[in-house]
């Protein structure tokens, strides 16, 4: 057994325990590489970024706000155990990829629940969330690519990069 360490995520910097460095974060999903021992980690945030990247980092809260209250409402009124289990999960997931942009942009976390809209409210079958489920996220992909693409900031285009690749993994479990 390894020794008992600290381990950071470099996408949204919540701290791990652990005897090894686990295969995802388990707050963010972020991929295994991006969970580091923490003398490895260095924080994204808390450094100026351009008003390109603000600008996306922004439309990128409001996705991953409404993600999240999506989540929550399928989660909370699903009758399927599976189904509460997985939304509940990507509802965290998401959660904290918002925590982590207002952090790049050295904001206050929004109240989550009063930017809920009526879009955001759970279908009425497992399908149809599912269905509601694949398609935010594949819009998620395709904004990201775009403000990695676009942001001339390196950080900012990195983490657009590996958000795609958490979205993308959650398009999977639609299938």
């Amino acid at each position: 057994m390894g020794k008992y360490q600290l381990f950071v995520c470099k996408v949204c910097g919540d701290p791990y325990l652990g005897t090894g460095a686990p295969s995802r974060c388990p707050f963010c999903g972020a991929h295994e590489e991006n969970v580091v021992p923490m003398d490895e980690w260095g924080p994204v945030w808390g450094k100026p970024i351009s008003d390109i990247s603000k600008k996306h980092l922004e439309e990128a809260l409001q996705l991953e706000v409404g993600a999240t209250n999506f989540y929550r409402n399928v989660s909370k009124f699903s009758k399927d155990v599976w189904a509460q289990k997985m939304f509940k999960a990507l509802m965290k997931a998401e959660k904290e990829h918002a925590e982590a942009i207002v952090k790049i942009l050295g904001a206050d976390m929004p109240n989550i629940e009063e930017m809920e809209l009526e879009e955001d409210k759970a279908r009425e079958t497992i399908e149809e969330n599912l269905a509601e489920t694949r398609k935010r996220e594949e819009n998620a992909v395709e904004v990201y690519k775009m403000a990695a693409a676009e942001s001339p900031d390196e950080a900012v285009k990195y983490f657009f990069g590996e958000l795609m690749k958490i979205e993308a993994d959650h398009i999977l479990l639609t299938e």
